[in-house]
């Protein structure tokens, strides 16, 4: 029996081609509501870039900044921020290359520098232009949770060698998310179950990118979007059809949770 379901945000709730939620994906997280099943974010964005999901749905909590910080109505249930000495030594890296990166806090996202690829994710998930741009991050003195760093995959291995403490996880071709070497949005899973009782047979997660792999080959039952990348298909235990083509709402029809 399904007692929690964990979901990625863009390209799984969210569509790219109208940065909305499907009616069809509303109704089936309400219709799981019904059933009492638990309904949790799992994503790689910040917390302050899931509020506008209220408007669609109250989830019961959210994994953000790929399972670094958790947290449900009432507690903070996972606290993981990225060591501040592999910020401050990756640093001279980044500014010799001249690699645009964002230093995510809480509540800010912090670039070294705004490039092409920077206003690619920007057009990509509907951001708004970046809000705060800093050419001195060694500054900066407040919790980083995550780095996404704009660096395409014949770039990674290098910039990976400059991030000890750390991997990437990536769900697009022009940048990585970089969190801690334990870390990723399986983690965050299980900090949830834990405080719930919730086996790992008795959760359900939907994802479409390789930040998803993890979470997928973690639930009980993985779900791909039809819309996803390989990776994410090879993990999962089940391909549904694409977010536009009420991909949620068929998965869990077709594993008549709903």
């Amino acid at each position: 029996m399904i007692k929690a379901a964990f979901f990625d945000i863009d390209g799984t709730l969210i569509s790219f081609k109208t940065h909305e939620m499907p009616k069809s994906t509303q109704e089936a997280l309400e219709r799981l509501h019904q059933k009492g099943v638990k309904v949790f974010i799992a994503t790689g964005r910040a917390p302050k870039d899931v509020g506008f999901l209220k408007k669609y749905f109250d989830f019961d909590g959210v994994i953000s900044f790929n399972g670094q910080y958790c947290f449900d109505k009432t507690d903070v249930l996972h606290n993981a921020p990225l060591p501040h000495e592999t910020i401050l030594s990756v640093l001279p890296y980044l500014k010799e290359k001249q690699i645009a990166s964002t230093f995510e806090t809480i509540d800010e996202n912090i670039f070294n520098l705004v490039n092409d690829r920077v206003h690619e994710l920007i057009r990509l998930v509907g951001f708004n232009e970046p809000e705060k741009q800093v050419a001195d991050v060694s500054r900066l003195e407040r919790d980083i949770y995550q780095m996404t760093t704009f660096v395409i995959p014949e770039e990674e291995a290098d910039l990976v060698a400059h991030l000890p403490g750390c991997r990437t996880v990536r769900w697009y071709p022009t940048f990585v998310n970089v969190i801690g070497e334990n870390g990723g949005k399986h983690v965050g899973i299980a900090k949830v179950c834990e405080k719930y009782g919730i086996g790992r047979d008795e959760i359900m997660a939907f994802g479409d990118g390789g930040n998803d792999v993890d979470m997928l080959e973690h639930a009980g039952i993985g779900v791909a979007m039809g819309n996803g990348g390989a990776d994410a298909k090879a993990a999962a235990n089940y391909i549904t059809t694409a977010v536009d083509d009420d991909g949620v709402y068929n998965a869990l029809k077709h594993f008549e949770i709903i």
